[in-house]
C-alpha cells in the first residue's frame, strides 16, 4: 500500500505534503497550525483533502501510506 513520494507529489499540493509529514511525525492539528502559522481549520481542511485524494478513511491509513517518507 506504500506509494512513492513522487507519486504522492503528483496528487497532493506542497502544503498537503507538509501536513502529511507533520502528521507522520506525531504533531496534532493544533501543533501543525502553530508550526506553519496557519489556522487549525486550515490544517483540518488539508487533512480532509489528503484523505479524499488518497482515497483513505483515517489517519492510521495515512500513516501506512505516507510515513515512510517523513524522516
Amino acid at each position: 500500500m506504500k506509494r512513492e513520494l513522487k507519486e504522492l507529489a503528483k496528487v497532493l499540493t506542497p502544503a498537503e505534503l507538509l501536513i502529511c509529514k507533520a502528521v507522520c511525525r506525531g504533531f496534532s492539528n493544533r501543533e501543525i497550525s502553530e508550526l506553519y502559522a496557519i489556522s487549525k481549520r486550515t490544517v483540518e481542511a488539508h487533512r480532509a483533502n489528503i484523505y479524499r485524494k488518497l482515497q483513505i478513511p483515517s489517519q492510521s491509513d495515512l500513516l501506512k501510506v505516507k510515513c515512510g517518507y517523513a524522516k
